[in-house]
């Protein structure tokens, strides 16, 4: 079977494209979201890949790299995540995938990416092991468990015994919470209306000493979070003297509070300040957990240990260009990514 693969054109594929990820990867492409993702990003449009079968003109497969602006330690550099990747059901056989990926790490690890990264399923890590790709890192969300009602109600039957247990599990959670310490608690709010350039000023400050990230200026922060067209997403700030010199998002997701992104200058006190701010939160709002991600190196780990979070599954991440490293794991700390759940395609 003969594969061809070119670069989408909009807007002649546009319909098909909407269409095909619709029936084969999320109930949720449509219009909006094709223009959000596709066309709006202020750091420019997607790169798009359509694989046909040559025989028919028939669509198998779709792939995406979606531009970030990258810091890379102190220089901006063009950057991009993979996604959005989709072989149609009956050519699942990894010839197809195969042909389409490379043609995605061709683009990722070429002059005009200078930085890429991806967070595959499993079945596109197998599709990476194929391409003798190894990850570079993993990402691991930790974990803070808010209220027990769930997990008990799975072990329990009795819904009389159950609500017992419950109840005293949630009293002894919250009694062993850990709390916020002086100086900021007062200055910790939800953001109201659009990030302004004061996000911008933080983020380039906080970004000299970041390794490799994503540009999190104001308009970024903007398209991905606030004018995102499914996914509701809350911003607090921390601030002194009304500087602002922290922020965290977040999102609900059902019984579950998931953060998303955390960004801060290096007082350790002030991000505890701020996490605790929205564990509070999120248990006051009924949640069961409250997660957050991180890359195995980052920093941020320890201290969500420290305030009771757990890691909890790890996931693979793939960087490019590729490191040379035999272990599979990125070990460079000259070259160490700052990426959280924020940081995906969408």
């Amino acid at each position: 079977m003969a594969i061809k693969i070119r670069s989408a054109r909009f807007p002649e594929d546009r319909s098909s494209l909407i269409s095909f990820l619709r029936e084969f990867l999320t109930p949720l492409s449509n219009d909006r979201r094709f223009d959000w993702l596709y066309l709006e990003n202020p750091a420019g449009q997607a790169h798009t890949w359509l694989a046909f079968n040559d025989a028919d003109g028939a669509m198998i497969g779709v792939a995406a790299a979606f531009p970030r602006r990258i810091c890379a330690h102190g220089q901006a550099v063009r950057g991009y995540v993979l996604g959005d990747f989709c072989i149609h059901p009956s050519y699942r056989a990894l010839g197809p995938a195969l042909q389409l990926q490379r043609t995605c790490l061709q683009f990722a690890n070429s002059s005009p990416a200078e930085r890429a990264y991806d967070f595959p399923s499993e079945a596109m890590s197998a599709v990476y092991r194929r391409l003798g790709v190894a990850p570079q890192d993993r990402m691991f969300r930790m974990a803070k468990p808010l209220r027990v009602d769930r997990k008990v109600a799975s072990k329990v039957k009795s819904q009389i015994l159950a609500r017992g247990l419950s109840g005293l599990g949630n009293k002894a959670l919250k009694w062993s919470r850990t709390r916020p310490g002086n100086g900021y608690e007062d200055e910790i709010i939800l953001q109201e209306g659009s990030c302004t350039d004061e996000f911008t000023r933080l983020a380039a400050e906080v970004q000299k000493h970041a390794g490799v990230c994503v540009v999190r200026d104001a308009p970024y922060l903007n398209w991905r979070f606030l004018s995102h067209p499914v996914q509701k997403f809350e911003i607090l700030t921390a601030r002194k003297n009304k500087a602002l010199l922290a922020y965290l998002i977040f999102t609900h997701e059902e019984q579950d509070v998931r953060i998303v992104d955390l960004l801060g200058t290096a007082d350790t006190q002030l991000l505890r300040n701020i996490v605790l701010y929205a564990v509070e939160k999120a248990r006051e709002g009924g949640a069961m957990t409250i997660s957050a991600s991180f890359l195995s190196s980052h920093p941020c780990i320890k201290l969500f240990e420290s305030m009771g979070f757990r890691r909890r599954e790890p996931c693979r991440v793939f960087l490019f260009p590729s490191a040379a490293n035999p272990s599979g794991l990125q070990q460079s700390s000259a070259d160490r990514w700052f990426l959280m759940d924020g940081d995906r395609e969408s």
